[in-house]
């Protein structure tokens, strides 16, 4: 990108934002590690529909900045030094993309994760790691909804158990009149 035309650029940063309007995005510096462990979390990305872009970082601000995510113009944090941007294109993703970073960063020290944009809103790394541990969106559904039958079992318990009550009564009475 260094010898390219004004024109080029904007219509580069051009269709960047339209990339980052269209998805969630998670910014990570990628500085120290080889092809190698690049290419395995490529791949292991691509398990959960999203994509790995090594971008620079003024086309990355201008696209955030003319989409609307960036409201000012102090440049964040996350635009500083080598940056990748994961492109999720199933925002059910977010939580496995995010536990997925979290854990090859274990393994991997230099990976680092710097923030993102989710649903056009600017994220901290620490949010992306609070993600991590949350789960997905079905995981979180299924015990939303287990709590909820749980608790109309409850009800139901509470409001059968006056009339059970007395049915037991009058069983027993009609027993003790016998």
């Amino acid at each position: 990108m260094a010898n390219l035309t004004k024109s080029k650029k904007v219509e580069i940063s051009k269709k960047v934002q339209e990339d980052l309007i269209k998805n969630d995005v998670i910014f990570i510096t990628f500085d120290g590690l080889n092809f190698g462990q690049l290419q395995q979390l490529r791949d292991k990305l691509k398990e959960y529909k999203s994509s790995f872009k090594i971008m620079r970082n003024s086309v990355l601000f201008y696209a955030s900045k003319d989409g609307g995510m960036i409201k000012d113009d102090k440049r964040p944090d996350f635009f500083k030094g080598p940056t990748a941007a994961i492109l999720l294109s199933d925002p059910d993703e977010i939580s496995n993309v995010s536990k997925l970073l979290v854990d090859f960063s274990k393994s991997n020290p230099s990976l680092r994760i710097k923030g993102g944009f989710m649903s056009k809103d600017v994220i901290t790394a620490d949010v992306v790691k609070q993600i991590s541990r949350v789960g997905s969106k079905k995981d979180v559904m299924a015990k939303l909804a287990g709590s909820l039958y749980a608790s109309l079992s409850n009800i139901r318990n509470v409001i059968e158990a006056p009339i059970r009550d007395l049915a037991y009564v009058v069983d027993a009475l009609k027993d003790q009149k016998k």
